[in-house]
Order: structure tokens, then sequence, then C-alpha cells
């Protein structure tokens, strides 16, 4: 370090060396500028309770041998203060010119504190020293009192004379900050104190300048070199992003810290100090470096960032007149280093030490102006610190603190540090690693000193765990120095043996079947239970496999149906649709469900796509695709035309070769390509989620009963389905609808007794809120109830516990699962201590399902750590689906081999938290979860650009506002004049309703960030309610427009909404519309299907059918009276 202030000397300085001006007051310099706005601003509190001095620079001496004059060390103070005119320097705002200004006070006793005490007790001792730390009132600044004197005497000291302090009695010296460093604290005062204690001429250490001359000359110094160096060093640094340490407390960029802190102390055993120091001379770095590099491998590992940024703090003396002047001179120097995770520890530390060699070299610039070349880029005050973490490193002999104060008399240091209490302290950053070496007794410690507004003294205690391993890991072995970066682990052992047992999940399945044979072998079992039910039409377990029998025969023999061909299938709910799923894959053939509801040119699409040259459809379906060249086959009329089946029919079936391996069924998701992705998933797929689905849930024998809730764009409705079938469950349906029907779903589950349910959180909610308006009593037979879909909080199962059988006779699960991973991986029985636990974060996912395997990992495909860190799931198993559907590049890039295992990379963001479950956090893409729907942006924006040729560019983003309703908001990009009805418009024609954003905004230019990407962090949200008002008004004319209008106004917490605006376009969606439904048949006894409202979704519209309603029961009341 002195080589390299030699360094600076020589490119700093001219010929002329700096004297004294003579000058009594000036602009403080820019260190003491910094201490003074950090205390005034940065750390002022939260309350006054809590404020506490950040920079008290305590010195304490205990007096080893020989005895103190009192009065001779206030002698000795006098001189010194005398001397360094900063032990008596005032520091003021001057309003007028509008800096911090600083005067030297003249000399009286007054200007220093000079206390002398007398104590009974070591606890006295502990509270003078936490005094001293600690009160912020102990000094004025503007007075110029910035030195005191604090004089301890034990009461059983031997000496009787008060002029006098005997062995083990104390001096405690206290300077503040900005009239002092570390250089003045360790090297400068004690020898001052010896000179001036013993009445010695300063020899040797004339100073030619005073501290305020230095002010003076560094603002006049040439700083061009510096300030291109750290330009090109900081340029593009994010200085607003969050640096993910494993916080335990929220930090707000805007928020005063009350710079409470406190110290997590760690030795180093000698093996492994003896190793650290080889290695730094075999690769020719400092230990000083060596401690830094391994500090930023260790906060590589922690928070994933590869663009850190630590403070250190050099003495900056860079010039001889410096040497010996007491004073504020350390800077603050931001080392930001890019590491790059392949290259090893070894190529890490040599880069590090040219970062620090080209720092000190350019150290001279102060650290206010350093990180003003980059202000324009900080978008928060100067609340948030350039630098959140700092690394300190001290290389001192032991008898370094040791002061011969004169020949009779030795000052040893005494630690003014709370062995006992380490929470008695203060930070300034968010986390500070501190090193001290002792070269002579070869001990090496560290400290971790951390502020309590954001860490939990536990969390720091792991940091320390981890760091000390993380060195006992590259020093201990010659090869873990070439390791990559990446490879290195902070794991600690029982968090190995918490990521080891997620996995332990084999389960012996018995002999597997085919779907539709593990149904066939259920009806041999109840031939004549109840097997699926839709208001009074019910049939058999019998009765159902008759008709697949039947209906397969014709679909083989009429149709000329192949095993594994594609049959796609789109009707509405109904015992056909279930009739139909059973016979396609009973003839061998693959199910391809398509949904009523998709726009008719999706479906087109869609059929294409997968070739089929057949389709089950019905009367309100067949008109979707009359003029396409595929065989469309309506299951109603087939099914009245059936014959009877005889031995030779059954034998053919017997024919019907499907083997494990074969695919069951094809679903499609949406693509991130503007194209869905068809997933294909085999009948082994199916077997084992069922088998794991089991076991997890301890599902019961064949006496339960499930309503059918999910739309067949949606994998559940597979698993509620034949799920349910292939256990021998009694299926209830539900009319084509009948999901959002509140009062007719209600009055199914009582009726039908239903004992499971699954729905999406978003659904629930708006369910149990219904139930809740309409005073609705518990339903006690529902024993289990599956969530999933969405992140799941305890408000939602607040609400739904008093509707379902008492909690310790109804089980509440929360499943996840990507469709590739059939249906369902991972699954979570909520507890009571989830609703206490879990009031703002989500619920766990939980584990895996039997014969899954989870890994959750970084972007190396390294185990993350449980508890603070986020990772990617990879899943493996039998359940992992075969690929997509003529996609084999797809395929290939949502595969990872793990452990040997090919794992489906799934894109979503888990922690594993403390219990070894997983919580769900976010999509690391753009894919988002919609009302339980997955959704790829990508899908949506290439639909936009379609739509119109004046369209350039355009984003689609999800907001959730503050009721937590979920929009899908576009932001357009067009070159002329573009209406959004005419792109909604075309939406709607290509995409299903809820993948359709809720507000278009078109923009001259999209905003795009330096690489010229769009920069979806600039994009301005809307005024939503404003957006959606602004739509050209048309009152209500007739009564009971007025009155649906205040209906919807009401609902949607809008002052007005025009006749005729769309109730979608108003940023809303079927789960809204389901409470309008039910507010209609409350006010109108409306009885109308709810999907009528879906197709004439205006104010006006609804008011037609609602009159056309009332017409009709008018009528029916007057024929009654006839």
């Amino acid at each position: 370090m002195r080589a390299q202030a030699n360094h600076i000397e020589d490119s700093n300085s001219s010929k002329e060396k700096w004297t004294s001006l003579g000058i009594t007051q000036g602009r403080a310099s820019y260190g003491q500028e910094r201490i003074w706005f950090d205390e005034q601003i940065r750390f002022n509190g939260r309350n006054e309770m809590k404020k506490i001095a950040m920079y008290n620079l305590p010195l304490c001496y205990k007096v080893k041998c020989g005895s103190v004059s009192v009065e001779r060390v206030r002698q000795a103070l006098s001189i010194m203060v005398d001397e360094h005119s900063i032990l008596r320097t005032s520091l003021s705002y001057d309003t007028e010119q509008q800096y911090l200004k600083q005067e030297i006070v003249p000399l009286k006793d007054s200007v220093y504190s000079f206390q002398l005490s007398t104590i009974k007790s070591e606890r006295e001792i502990k509270e003078i020293m936490k005094n001293e730390k600690t009160n912020s009132s102990l000094f004025d600044l503007e007075q110029g009192r910035v030195f005191r004197c604090h004089l301890i005497r034990r009461s059983d000291s031997s000496n009787s004379n008060d002029d006098l302090l005997n062995q083990n009695d104390l001096l405690l010296f206290n300077i503040h900050h900005s009239a002092f460093d570390g250089y003045s604290q360790y090297r400068l005062f004690p020898q001052y104190l010896h000179l001036a204690y013993t009445n010695t001429i300063y020899e040797g250490h004339q100073r030619q300048i005073q501290y305020i001359d230095y002010s003076i000359y560094e603002r006049q110094m040439n700083m061009s070199d510096a300030k291109h160096y750290w330009q090109q060093l900081l340029d593009g640094y994010n200085i607003d992003k969050q640096f993910t340490l494993p916080y335990d407390h929220r930090h707000e960029q805007q928020e005063q810290r009350t710079g409470i802190g406190a110290t997590v102390t760690f030795k180093f055993d000698t093996l492994l100090v003896e190793s650290m120091i080889a290695h730094a001379s075999e690769m020719n770095v400092s230990l000083y470096q060596l401690c830094l590099s391994s500090y930023y491998a260790y906060l590589f590992k922690q928070t994933q960032d590869q663009d850190l940024c630590v403070g250190i703090f050099p003495d900056n003396r860079y010039r001889p007149e410096l040497q010996f002047i007491i004073g504020m001179f350390t800077n603050l120097l931001p080392l930001r280093l890019h590491i790059d995770p392949r290259q090893s520890f070894h190529d890490l530390i040599a880069q590090v030490r040219h970062l620090y060699i080209q720092s000190i070299e350019h150290c001279y610039m102060p650290y206010q102006q350093i990180i003003d070349l980059h202000r324009q880029q900080q978008s928060s005050l100067v609340l948030l610190p350039f630098v959140r973490t700092a690394f300190i490193y001290t290389e001192e002999p032991s008898n370094h603190f040791q002061l011969d104060l004169d020949d009779n008399t030795v000052l040893s240091e005494f630690n003014i540090h709370d062995e006992e209490n380490k929470t008695a302290g203060i930070s300034k950053f968010d986390l500070t690693l501190s090193i001290d070496y002792e070269p002579v007794d070869t001990t090496l410690c560290f400290t971790l000193e951390y502020s309590l507004d954001l860490f939990e003294h536990f969390t720091v205690e792991l940091i320390s765990h981890r760091f000390y391993m993380l060195l006992k890991q590259l020093f201990s072995s010659p090869s873990s120095i070439d390791k990559s970066l990446y490879k290195l682990s902070i794991l600690l052992p029982h968090e190995v043996n918490l990521i080891n047992e997620l996995n332990i999940t084999d389960a012996t399945c018995e002999q597997q079947q085919c779907i539709h044979q593990q149904f066939a072998y259920k009806v041999q079992h109840h031939p004549q239970k109840v097997s699926v039910v839709l208001d009074e039409q019910l049939l058999t377990y019998c009765e159902l496999l008759y008709y697949v029998q039947l209906m397969s025969l014709s679909l083989m023999n009429d149709y000329n149906v192949k095993p594994q061909q594609i049959i796609c299938q789109c009707l509405d709910q109904s015992i056909e649709m279930v009739i139909g799923i059973l016979t396609i894959l009973t003839c061998g053939a693959t199910y391809c469900p398509l949904s009523p509801q998709d726009p008719q040119q999706r479906l087109l699409s869609l059929v294409a796509d997968v070739q089929a040259e057949t389709i089950l459809v019905h009367h309100k379906t067949q008109e979707k695709f009359a003029q396409s060249n595929i065989a469309a086959i309506n299951i109603e009329s087939l099914i009245e035309n059936l014959g009877k089946i005889t031995d030779q029919h059954l034998s053919l079936l017997s024919t019907v070769h499907v083997s494990m391996n074969d695919q069951a069924y094809l679903i499609f998701t949406s693509g991130s390509t503007g194209h869905p992705k068809g997933v294909i998933i085999s009948h082994i797929n199916f077997a084992n989620f069922i088998i794991g689905s089991n076991i997890k849930q301890q599902m019961p024998a064949d006496s339960e009963v499930l309503l059918q809730l999910s739309q067949c764009s949606f994998d559940v409705h597979i698993t509620e389905i034949l799920g349910s079938l292939i256990v021998g469950y009694q299926l209830v349906l539900l009319h084509p609808n009948g999901l959002f029907d509140l009062h007719y779903l209600s009055a199914t589950i009582k009726s039908h007794q239903i004992t499971q349910m699954d729905t999406v959180p978003t659904y629930c909610h708006t369910l149990c809120e219904f139930w809740i308006i309409n005073k609705y009593e518990r339903f006690d037979t529902i024993r289990w109830w599956r969530l999933g879909g969405e992140k799941l909080y305890s408000k939602t199962i607040t609400q739904l516990l008093p509707f379902v059988a008492p909690q310790n006779k109804c089980k509440i699960f929360n499943l996840y699962g990507p469709t590739e991973c059939t249906i369902c991986t991972t699954g979570h029985v909520i507890t009571t201590e989830d609703l206490k636990s879990h009031l703002n974060t989500p619920i766990p996912i939980g584990r895996p399902l039997h014969n899954y395997h989870c890994y959750v990992l970084d972007d190396y495909l390294e185990p993350v750590i449980p508890s603070n860190q986020i990772g990617e799931l990879y899943i493996g198993g039998p359940g992992v689906f075969l690929g997509y559907f003529n996609r084999p590049d797809l395929t290939k890039q949502s595969f990872v081999n793990i452990n040997g295992e090919q794992c489906y990379r799934t894109g979503d963001l888990i922690k594993l938290n403390d219990n070894g479950e997983m919580v769900y956090v976010d999509r690391r893409d753009f894919q988002i979860k919609l009302r339980g729907q997955r959704v790829e942006i990508g899908e949506i924006e290439q639909t936009i650009l379609r739509s119109s040729s004046s369209i350039d560019n355009c984003v689609v983003v999800k907001y959730t506002n503050n009721q937590q309703q979920e929009h899908l908001l576009a932001y357009i990009e067009a070159s002329t004049i573009t209406e959004s009805s005419s792109i909604r418009q075309y939406c709607q024609s290509q995409l299903p309703r809820y993948m359709i954003p809720s507000l278009f905004i078109i923009l001259d230019k999209l905003p795009l960030n330096a690489s010229g990407k769009v920069d979806r962090k600039q994009l301005v949200l809307p005024d939503l309610n404003q957006q959606f008002n602004e739509d050209e008004y048309c009152e209500p004319q007739t009564e009971l427009q007025w009155q649906i209008h205040d209906t919807w106004c009401q609902l949607l917490n809008k002052e007005r909404i025009s006749l005729n605006t769309n109730f979608f376009s108003l940023g809303e969606n079927s789960l809204s519309l389901t409470k309008l439904y039910n507010e209609y048949q409350s006010k109108y006894s409306f009885k109308s299907n709810i999907g009528i409202l879906f197709n004439h979704a205006t104010i006006n519209g609804h008011a037609k059918l609602i009159e056309k309603c009332i017409r009709q029961q008018n009528l029916n009341n007057n024929k009654s009276v006839v």
C-alpha cells in the first residue's frame, strides 16, 4: 500500500510542496462532508429513541504498569489540541454559500471535555464504554467540541493519590470521526500523546500544514485521470438493484437507518491461516488481496450476482505532507468487479489484485465525486448507498497496541467491545467484513458487522459459517483454487441433508395398466355403482363402459381410428364428454381436448397442427368445423344410433394393443413463439401421477364424490375425470358454464354430498365471498379440497375453513405441477401453522409426490441455499412428459441431464424453506400464471403484431391491483394511428378469452435500455380507472339499464360506465362476471345460462337479456293463472 502511495505522490504532486495557508476557516473536506451528511440524513434514526452515534471513535488504554498523572494527561491533551487544530474545528452548514464549512475554534479549556470517574464494578465500565460508543450528544460539531477524555479509576486502586491512575485504571479518549481516522487513531495519536506527556519536542514530526489546509488543496487537485478511471470502472453499474443478501427484514430504499448494529466474530484455525499465507506467497499477492478475493467469491455464491461492488477504506495519505496530520483522510472506494462464474479462484485473485492496484492508484478522488459521476443512473435519493457491503483488513503485531507513556509507565489497549453483548454496536453498511491478522502469533480472525435494521443474529452466524467453510474448501485442498467458482459450495451440512431428503420419494408400484384398462378393471368390482352424474342424468360404471365400448367399435370400424392416432374432442361439459375421452383411449388413440370457448380460427389452427383427421363434437360445436376437411363426428348422434355389443366385438377390442409408454393425451399450453405447444403425456406418466397423488394425499377408498369443475383447456380436468373413474369415485358434472352459476354449483354440492373439489385459489376466493354474502352454512361433506395453479395465501384458506368439514375432518392441499410433468408434481397439506406464518407470504407447494424428483438449482445446475436463495426448479421421474408434438427442438431445450436423469426445466423460480419444503416465487422468463392458466406472453405479443401492419413492436405485462385482481396490459408501438378496438377484435378472434389484454396502450416509442432492448421497468402504469372511463360515454336510457349500470359500478368500483362498453375491456374476467351473474339471479331471478352473458357483455346487452327473461317469467305466470 505504501508503494502505491508513492506512485500516487509521483503522479499527483507537483514540484511545489503543500504549505500552510494560514487560514482558520474554509469549506469542509470531502471526508468531513461525507461524515456530516451521513449523520444528518442517512443515519438520523427512524425515531429519536433509536438515534445513536455513528461516528464516535473511542480509544481506550489500561495502565499495565507504573502510574499516570491526571494533571500531566490534561496538560498533554492541551498541547495536542493546540498543535492539531482539527481537534478544535467546528462544522456548520453555511446557508448563504450552501456548503458545509469548517472553522478553527480558539484554544480554551472548554474546547474539549475532560472527565474523571471512579467505578466500583465491571458493569459500570461496560455502561461507560457503551455510552462513549453510542451517545450522539457527547460531541457538538457546531461548537468544535470533537474531542473528549474520560479517565476511569477503579475504587479498589491501592494508591490514595487523587492525581494518579494506577494499574488496571483506564484512559478513554473519544474523537469524532470528522476529525479523526483509523490512521490517526492507532498510528499518530499514541505517538503524540507520548510526546506531549513527556513534554518532548516534536522532533521528526514537524507538520508543514494543518488539516484545514489539506481541505483546500484537495479541492484544487487535478482529478481528470481518476475521473476517467472511475467512470470506466462503474459504467453501467445498476445502483438501484436489490442486493440479495439473506435479509431478515425488508429494507426500503428511502428508509432512514437507525444505524444500530451488531457483530459476529470467528477465529481461524492455525492450519487454515498457514495455508492462506502459503497461497498468498505462492501467488505473489498480499494476504489483504487474498482475503478480499475470498469475500468476492463468497458474495457471488451467496447473492448469485456476477456484478458486485465492495467498499474499501484506503488511508488516502498520498503525499508526504499528510503523513503526520491528525484528521479524517480515509476515503471510501467502490470496487466494482465483474465475476465470470466459470473462472477459477486462482483467476479471481489475479483479477482482484489488478482491480485493487488500479483503484488505489486513483484513490484520491473523493467518494462523493465518484458516485456523482453516476448520479443520473440513480433513481433513488442519497438514502440508498452505492456501497452496501464493505471490507476492512488490519495487520498489526499484538504489541502494536502497547504504549510506553514514559520511562516507567506502560499502557496497553483495552477492548471497548462488550464481548457478552454483541448487539451493542453500530453498522454503517448492510454488512461489513473485518479481517484482523496478527503476524507474530500467526492468528487471523474475522468479524461480521451487520445492521440490525436488516439482519437477525442467527442469520449472520450462518453467513459466518458459510464464509469460513468456503475458506476451508479453498485452502485445504490444492485443487480447489483451480475449480470454477460456480462449483464451490457454501451449503452447510444440515442444508445438504435437507436437499437430499427432498428426493427420498421412491415408491413401489403395483403392476401398472393403461388408463382405460384401469377403468375397465374398476367396472368389474362395482358395475352397478353410479359413475357419472349431471343434474338428472346418470350412468353406472357398467353403463358407462358399455357406451365406451360401442363408441370405440364405431370409431374403429366406421372411421378407421387406429392406435396412437390423435383424436380431437370439442365438447362442453357433459356425460358425452366423459364417454368421448374414455372412447378415444380405448381405441388406443390419443385424446386431444379443444375448448368450445376458443375462437374458431384458433380451433382450426390447433387441429391443423396435430394433423387430426377426426374430431368429436356435439350440436353446439359442430358448426365451428363445418368448413374444414376434418371428419367432425357428432357424438350425440353417434350414441343414439349405437347398436348392441357382441362377443365378437369384445374380441376385436381386446386386440387393440396399447403399451404404457404410448401417448395417452395431448394438451396445448401457451407458446412463447406465438403458437401453442402440444404436450404429450403417456399412460405411464399418468399412472405414476395417480399413484404418487394417492399416496401423498392418503386418498380414501371408492366412496368419494368429486365435483368436476375445470374446463378442458386446463389439464386438471383429466385428473378430475379419469383420476376419479379409475379409482372408483362418483363423478358429478355441472352443466356448461355451471362453474359460474354459484347458486347452482352450491346446490349441486349439497344435493350430491360432494366430498372432493379442485379449484384455483382465485376461484375459491370468489366462491367463498359468494357464500359469505349469501350466508351459506357449512358443507359438512367436503373432506378434500385441492388448490393449485396460483400462489396461495392464508387469507384464502381462512375464508374457506368455515364452509368445509371441520379442519380435523377436511384436508386442504396446495398443489403444484406443470402440464409437462402430468398435472401435479408436489403437494403440501395445509396446517394451522400455515395460517399464522403465511399472512403475507405464499403457502409452500410442499415436497415431491412419490417417484418424482425435484431439484432447485442455480444457473449452473448447482443446488441453491435453502431458506435464502432462489433457484430454478427441475423435475425428474416417470411423470415427466414425452415431449412437445412435432417440436423436437423445443423438446431438447426443455430437458437437462441431472445426476444421470432426464429432467424437465420448468422455468419456475423456487425457494426451499427451513423445513425442506418448496415455495413458489415467480417465473424466470416472461411466462406468467393468470388465474391458474399458464400463459406465454410471447403468444399474445405475436398475435397483436399480426393484427395490423402499422404495429412495429409490442410488450404485454401482467399487473396486479390492490384488490389482487390480475390484468394483462399491452403496450403497443405503432407507426400510424391505430385503433385499440380493432386490435382487441382481432385478438378475440385468435386467443382464448383469458389471454386478451384488459387494456391496449398505444405509444409512439417503447422505452429501451442501454442494450437497445425494451425496458419493461420503464413502462408507465396507467391509471386504469381513468383509462377504462375514457371511452365515449353513452348514458343509460331506461330504468332497467340504470339499475344494471349501478350494479356494474358498485361491483367494479367505478363512477360511471358507458352503455356499450364491453365488460372485459374494463379489465375484468370471468370470475367478476360470475359475481354479476349471481347479482342478476338475486335481483331479477335470471335463469339463463351464464354463457349468454359472455356473448353480450355490455350494460345494453345484459339489459336486453334480463328484459327478455322478465317477459318470459310474466308470460309463464299468466299461463299459470289461466
